[in-house]
């Protein structure tokens, strides 16, 4: 049973993508500046917002489109995000002493390595 299809598919599927971004950038920069989007907003009706967008897109028929080549650039922002995760749970974990460091060169490493092998599948 598909409730959506074509252009409502879509513009569920974008609202959908754009609710998630917007609450783990929030997220994000909630924990790493304690206080400077709680003030404001309570992410939890966001995420309560995430999710029903995303049950609305699982049930929604969106048209194939063709798969795109992977590109080097890919590569390279993927070894960034890694770096980017490397450097913020070191900083959360701080306080574990030579622990946050294991950890964090583990879950970096993890980030990169499964977005490798996402990029890898789609360029098939």
């Amino acid at each position: 049973m598909k409730l959506f299809r074509g252009h409502n598919a879509e513009l569920v599927n974008h609202l959908f993508q754009t609710l998630l971004v917007t609450y783990l950038i929030l997220l994000l920069f909630e924990q790493l500046w304690e206080g400077i989007v709680s003030v404001y907003l309570n992410l939890n009706y966001l995420l309560i917002l995430v999710i029903v967008a995303g049950i609305l897109d699982v049930f929604s028929e969106t048209p194939l489109k063709p798969r795109e080549r992977v590109k080097n650039l890919d590569y390279w922002f993927v070894v960034v995000l890694g770096i980017l995760g490397f450097v913020i749970i070191k900083f959360k974990t701080g306080d574990l002493g030579w622990l946050s460091w294991v950890i964090s060169l583990i879950a970096g490493a993890l980030i990169v390595l499964l977005s490798f092998l996402v990029l890898e599948e789609r360029d098939g």
